[in-house]
């Protein structure tokens, strides 16, 4: 004989089944807890292993490598303060250890000093001092204005050092005209916006003669 059951009662199957439903139900303050718990267990050794990794990268002077592992920290926790200050650290090291001179050629045109990627810090530090003698022929209409990627830039201040950067099939000609030149000045730091290679050239009109001399220390771009 097939026994249904009363109305009301449940098999032991059934009562184990709803049970454990009850015992794996989102709230349970005791499971909730352990599994906070381990949460931040794993936390912590992500964090400890993560800054020993990076420790270990900084004195092997693999400094892009560790950047690397701090930029995943801040992703984690944005608000973060050391791991900001970390990330700047980092990135002042990135520049200094690639830094190199470049000495300006005074009164010439454009000069190639080497390639950067979009979204990489260029950082250009300028030293010294020079004078500057003008002897150009000019009529009422002006100067003469045969190569306008040589001629004086108006957003730029007279004498100053400007950058721009051109297509990497433009390394040959003199600048991109088609990329407005940006001041450098003494000191200039921000990612590029494009790739392609570095120019620097001071702000003078053409023919001017230079004398004196301006050293670039230029870091985040590749030397040719």
């Amino acid at each position: 004989m097939l026994v249904i059951g009363v109305l009301g009662g449940s098999s032991p199957a059934v009562a184990d089944q709803v049970g454990a439903k009850n015992r794996l139900r989102p709230g349970n303050p005791p499971e909730l807890k352990r599994l906070e718990a381990k949460a931040e267990e794993i936390r912590e050794s992500f964090l400890r292993d993560t800054n020993q990794l990076i420790k270990q990268f900084e004195d092997v002077g693999q400094y892009e490598r560790a950047k690397v592992l701090v930029d995943a920290l801040a992703k984690l926790d944005p608000q973060n303060e050391p791991v900001k200050t970390k990330l700047g650290e980092l990135s002042t090291k990135i520049l200094d250890a690639g830094e190199f001179e470049v000495g300006l050629n005074l009164g010439k045109s454009w000069q190639p000093v080497g390639t950067v990627e979009r979204g990489r810090t260029v950082r250009i530090r300028v030293s010294g001092d020079y004078r500057i003698v003008a002897n150009i022929e000019a009529g009422p209409d002006g100067a003469p204005s045969d190569n306008p990627a040589e001629d004086l830039i108006p957003q730029v201040p007279f004498g100053a050092v400007m950058a721009v950067i051109a297509d990497a099939d433009a390394s040959k000609r003199s600048g991109d005209k088609q990329q407005r030149p940006f001041t450098v000045g003494g000191s200039y730091e921000k990612p590029a916006d494009r790739d392609g290679v570095l120019f620097l050239k001071v702000n003078v009109p053409p023919g001017a003669k230079c004398t004196g001399k301006l050293t670039a220390l230029v870091s985040g771009a590749a030397k040719p």
